[in-house]
C-alpha cells in the first residue's frame, strides 16, 4: 500500500510598485509534508524590459536556491508552465523570480499536484 496523496492546489498574486526584481513565494511546506508539483504555471502582465531579463523558478530553503528552471525574455500576458513534476520538501518555498521588471508588475502562479505526510518520503 502507497502513501496516501492529497490533492494540492494553490495560486498566488504578487503586485509590485517598483521596477528591477520581482519575486513571488509560495508558502513554506509544513514540517510534515512533501510537496509533488505536477503543473507550474506562471505569467506576469507586463514585459520584462531591458538587460538580463527572464524569469527564473527555484526552490528556497531559508535562502539557499535550488535552480528548476528558467524562461528568457518572458513576454507580457503569456502563460508559461512546466508539467515535469518536483518536489518541495519541508521548510521549501517556490520562488518566482522576474527580473527586470516593470514598475506595477502583476505576477501570478499556479502549483498542482498531491501533498503527502513527510514520514511517507516520495512516492
Amino acid at each position: 500500500m502507497g502513501a496516501i496523496k492529497s490533492a494540492l492546489t494553490r495560486s498566488y498574486v504578487g503586485v509590485f510598485a517598483s521596477a528591477g526584481l520581482q519575486t513571488l513565494y509560495s508558502d513554506i511546506v509544513p514540517v510534515d509534508q512533501i510537496w509533488c508539483i505536477q503543473r507550474f504555471a506562471f505569467e506576469g502582465n507586463l514585459a520584462t524590459s531591458g538587460g538580463n531579463t527572464r524569469a527564473r523558478y527555484y526552490a528556497d530553503r531559508s535562502g539557499v536556491r535550488q535552480p528548476l528552471a528558467e524562461q528568457d525574455a518572458p513576454a507580457a500576458d503569456t502563460l508559461y508552465w512546466d508539467a515535469d513534476p518536483f518536489w518541495l520538501y519541508p521548510g521549501d518555498k517556490l520562488a518566482l523570480e522576474w527580473d527586470q521588471g516593470q514598475a506595477s508588475t502583476t505576477l501570478k502562479m499556479h502549483l498542482r499536484g498531491y501533498w503527502t505526510e513527510a514520514k511517507e518520503g516520495i512516492v
